[in-house]
């Protein structure tokens, strides 16, 4: 895989925005892909690919929702990856779009991701038993191993993350650490719960409602809990490159309840902890207090301090230098509903200073 050079350091950070609609529309989310690739001078080498979108849930969530990782920017990028060296016939669409139970089969349906797939040649594939392997975790913080996507991992496959930008109910923002999640196999891939479990060990009675002991206290040991997941997960699946899509952001739960802001945003680099740092920033969020970026900068996975990032925007199609990174932050802030009562939480607690 070949990028402009400059952002093969996992220190560096690509920002690129296009003019789009109140409501974009699909030719719209394709051209900030294929745009944003080109501006980046990705270029591959006869490499197998693996995209890895936010499609969790995907058939309850049609792509305006602004829930999921639009098809069309998706299909954007495969179309650019085609004619820029991608393996033929070898580009393929790795999620978990489970959402009712375990054992029901993965579902695309109302996604669009299979009318996306089938027009622009792609494979859609998703971590069943029979597509997972076993990682082991050199140094783990929650758990020795994981079963994930043996395509992800695959050697010789260009793996290329394309998370959503939106909120999250417990992360505050959910990007590219957290999408991985999807990679994982289903029975393994509940983290939100299982840090909710490890509370639960620890003494804490989490089978009342949580609006009767969640404060922000708990809250915070509930996402240290996720953290250290996404950590782990983080140091045996590892992106070549990660592309949020921010055409349309979204705040809110991450789901159902939230507001949908076209802002025409792409954000990408080499290293996952840098890309959700800026990311976050741009969303309003200081990405120091944010716990999951903060496990992962002491784990050695990146930094979290933008001020010590080397971040890039694109000026007449060219990466240039950010002489001002406040101008591209969201305008208002994104906002977090988290489904407890309202006096648990300083609203404030992991914005930007004013």
């Amino acid at each position: 895989m070949k990028l402009d050079s400059r952002l093969l350091s996992p220190k560096s950070v690509a920002i690129y925005r296009r003019p789009v609609s109140p409501t974009p529309s699909a030719a719209e989310f394709q051209a900030a892909a294929e745009e944003a690739l080109a501006v980046m001078q990705l270029e591959l080498e006869g490499e197998p690919v693996v995209l890895k979108p936010n499609v969790t849930a995907g058939e309850h969530f049609d792509p305006e929702t602004g829930i999921t990782t639009h098809p069309a920017f998706v299909g954007g990028m495969v179309r650019y990856l085609r004619v820029h060296g991608a393996a033929p016939n070898e580009i393929h669409i790795v999620e978990d779009p489970h959402n009712q139970d375990d054992e029901s089969p993965p579902t695309w349906e109302r996604s669009g991701y299979p009318e996306m797939a089938e027009a622009v040649g792609a494979k859609l594939s998703a971590p069943t038993r029979e597509t997972i392997v076993r990682k082991s975790v050199l140094h783990p913080l929650a758990h020795d191993s994981r079963l994930v996507s043996s395509l992800a991992v695959e050697p010789g496959t260009i793996y290329i993350n394309v998370p959503k930008l939106k909120t999250h109910n417990l992360a505050i923002t959910t990007l590219c650490m957290k999408n991985q999640q999807g990679v994982v196999y289903v029975l393994e891939r509940h983290y939100c719960a299982q840090a909710m479990k490890e509370m639960d060990l620890q003494g804490i009675d989490t089978d009342r409602p949580r609006e009767e002991w969640l404060d922000e206290e708990l809250h915070e040991r509930w996402q240290e809990g996720l953290a250290r997941r996404l950590a782990d997960l983080a140091t045996i699946a590892v992106p070549h490159l990660n592309v949020i899509e921010g055409v349309v952001g979204r705040d809110g739960t991450g789901f159902n309840r939230g507001t949908n802001y076209p802002l025409g945003l792409v954000v990408a680099g080499v290293n996952m902890v840098a890309v959700d740092s800026v990311a976050s920033y741009l969303m309003g969020f200081d990405p120091q207090k944010l716990i999951y970026l903060r496990v992962a900068a002491e784990a050695g996975l990146g930094i979290h301090d933008p001020t010590q990032l080397d971040i890039y925007t694109s000026e007449s199609g060219e990466l240039v230098p950010c002489d001002d990174l406040d101008r591209w932050r969201a305008n208002p802030p994104f906002g977090v509903i988290r489904g407890v009562r309202p006096d648990a939480f300083d609203p404030h607690r992991y914005r930007l200073s004013p």
